[in-house]
């Protein structure tokens, strides 16, 4: 049945892949979002080593997909591959354009108060500590029992609360 399905990849085989899959007649979508590093801004890949492809898997060309040069497998389920809702594509394409537009939450600073927007601690407001070096993280500061304690946190799920500071 056509629809999305994911693709476990080669690490830095995504262009050529894609390429490939292009030439195949294959959309595929490997997200990609703004982070600010050392070096000044880059896109880094939000799910690093997966990849979404719109295919059919009865198709003639399925067995090319499958052994494509970089291409490790696809995603399944009792052995089938498993098929994503198009609506989550779209979900991921809006936030993936969300956060390019908008340059990247990467404009907290330590002391900020943040709201957590998603997840268990969604609706609490917090402190913004530090980012994390791996994979779009984020230490905040969580009071909870009397105690302040450090949690982390995906950066997409913290919004900044207010522009006062609180020195920690």
């Amino acid at each position: 049945m056509e629809g999305w399905y994911v693709a476990k990849i080669q690490v830095q085989k995504e262009s050529g892949l894609k390429t490939f899959l292009n030439e195949c007649g294959v959309d595929s979508f490997y997200p990609k979002i703004m982070q600010k590093d050392r070096s000044g801004r880059k896109r880094t890949a939000m799910f690093p080593t997966y990849m979404f492809c719109y295919l059919d898997p009865d198709s003639p060309i399925w067995p090319m997909v499958r052994w494509a040069p970089g291409l490790t497998y696809f995603l399944s389920n009792d052995g089938e591959p498993a098929r994503l809702p198009e609506t989550l594509i779209d979900y991921l394409r809006q936030q993936v354009n969300e956060r390019n537009e908008s340059g990247s939450s990467h404009e907290l600073a330590k002391g900020d108060r943040v709201l957590v927007s998603d997840g268990p601690f969604a609706g609490l407001e917090v402190i913004f500590q530090r980012y994390m070096s791996s994979r779009q993280r984020c230490r905040i500061l969580l009071e909870t029992v009397g105690r302040i304690t450090a949690v982390e946190l995906p950066e997409w799920e913290v919004k900044e609360a207010s522009s006062t500071l609180i020195e920690v």
